[in-house]
């Protein structure tokens, strides 16, 4: 009985070859086959490396909206000051 070996490769050689292969002039298919990965395997790669991409400028949108709820808050919270305390100078 002959049993496959399933290969697991760092994380660290996924990200290389996700780069080599957005690379000018490669392919996934060139790069699979240059580095002894199954093709499939590689291309899963490269769409989970742009999820993550997505997920992180997603994630950056997130925290610059956060920020600018938090200032625009604390602005609010400034100008009712400012109008109770000119409302009770004017009296």
């Amino acid at each position: 009985m002959n049993k496959k070996k399933t290969s697991t490769y760092t994380r660290e050689f996924q990200e290389k070859a996700v780069l080599l292969s957005k690379a000018p002039g490669n392919n996934v298919a060139s790069v699979a086959l240059m580095l002894g990965v199954p093709a499939w395997k590689l291309r899963t790669w490269v769409e989970n490396s742009k999820r993550k991409l997505e997920r992180s400028s997603e994630v950056d949108e997130l925290i610059r909206l956060q920020n600018e709820i938090k200032e625009l808050r604390q602005e609010n919270e400034f100008l009712k000051k400012a109008a109770a305390y000119f409302a009770k100078t004017q009296q």
